[in-house]
C-alpha cells in the first residue's frame, strides 16, 4: 500500500466536475425568471405612475370642473362615454394603455364652500388591468 497519497484521482476530479455543473446549471435558471419579474415589476411601476398623472391632470382640468359645475352635454370632455345614477364614465386612449375614468355625481363632502367628487382611473392594456388608482377632484363653488 502507498500511504503517500499525493494529488486527485481522475474520477474525484469528474465527480467534482459534475457536481458542480449540476449547480451552477441549477442557478443560472433564476437568472431569466429575475429578469423577466424585473420587467413586469417595471411594467407595473410606469402603469402606477402614469395612471397617477392622467388622475392630477384631470384634478386640475378645467373644462372637467366645468362640466361637473354644470353637467350639460354643451360642456361634456370628448373623452365623455357614459353615465348612469351615480358615475359619469369616461374613456381614452394614452401612451398605448386604455385609460377608463369614473367620476362620482354627488359629493362625497357634505360641507360648503368645497364638493369633493370620486374619481377612479384604470388603465388597461391588452383588456388586462395595468394599473387603478383614484382621489378626490375638489369644487369650490
Amino acid at each position: 500500500m502507498v500511504h503517500n497519497e499525493k494529488g486527485v484521482t481522475l474520477l474525484e476530479v469528474l465527480l467534482s466536475i459534475t457536481i458542480l455543473s449540476i449547480i451552477l446549471l441549477s442557478i443560472t435558471n433564476f437568472f431569466p425568471q429575475m429578469g423577466m419579474m424585473n420587467k413586469h415589476n417595471e411594467e407595473k411601476s410606469q402603469g402606477m405612475n402614469f395612471a397617477k398623472q392622467v388622475l392630477v391632470d384631470w384634478k386640475t382640468s378645467q373644462r372637467v370642473i366645468d362640466f361637473l359645475k354644470a353637467p350639460a352635454p354643451a360642456n361634456r370632455p370628448e373623452e365623455y362615454k357614459s353615465e348612469d345614477d351615480s358615475y359619469y364614465y369616461f374613456s381614452t386612449i394614452k401612451n398605448d394603455f386604455d385609460v377608463h375614468i369614473k367620476i362620482k355625481k354627488e359629493s362625497d363632502l357634505h360641507s360648503t364652500p368645497s364638493k369633493a367628487h370620486l374619481i377612479q382611473i384604470q388603465l388597461q392594456e391588452n383588456n388586462d388591468t395595468v394599473s387603478e388608482t383614484y382621489g378626490y377632484l375638489t369644487i369650490g363653488e
